[in-house]
């Protein structure tokens, strides 16, 4: 895949469909920032997905895995992602929703300073993911 494309015009879906049926992971998705204020982040393009929620998941810069590796433009890896509850501020909708134990998930970089997504793999089991998952998944951007 080639991200030298503009956003609009990547089919993320397509990606998030091969990464899917290429490796292991029960579920895969890309979540999107709006380039237009206040720049809310939505999980628009998924595969393995359990049901719909997702779609009603809206995120700002900083909440959830999509929000943290979009400030941060730096890949995010838990193993235990039902520890935290809706209090928590790691608490994270995407994994919740999907009912995701472990979840490892990388920045998609527009230009060299600008996140305009993330890419996110995830196990419902006690399968761990590392830096090398993170590693594997960027691979693929």
């Amino acid at each position: 895949m080639n991200l030298e494309q503009t956003n609009d015009q990547f089919d993320y879906q397509t990606l998030v469909n091969q990464i899917y049926h290429d490796e292991d992971f029960d579920f895969v998705g890309v979540a999107i920032q709006s380039k237009n204020p206040p720049h809310s982040i939505k999980w628009s393009f998924v595969a393995g997905n359990t049901n719909e929620k997702f779609r009603k998941i809206v995120l700002r810069s900083g909440i959830g895995i999509a929000g943290l590796v979009i400030r941060t433009g730096k890949p995010f890896w838990d193993n235990d992602l039902t520890e935290y509850e809706y209090s928590s501020k790691m608490y994270t909708p995407i994994a919740n929703t999907e009912h995701l134990h472990s979840a490892v998930a990388v920045p998609i970089v527009e230009t060299p300073s600008i996140v305009s997504g993330v890419l996110i793999a995830g196990y419902h089991s006690n399968i761990e993911v590392s830096n090398e998952t993170a590693q594997k998944l960027s691979q693929y951007l």
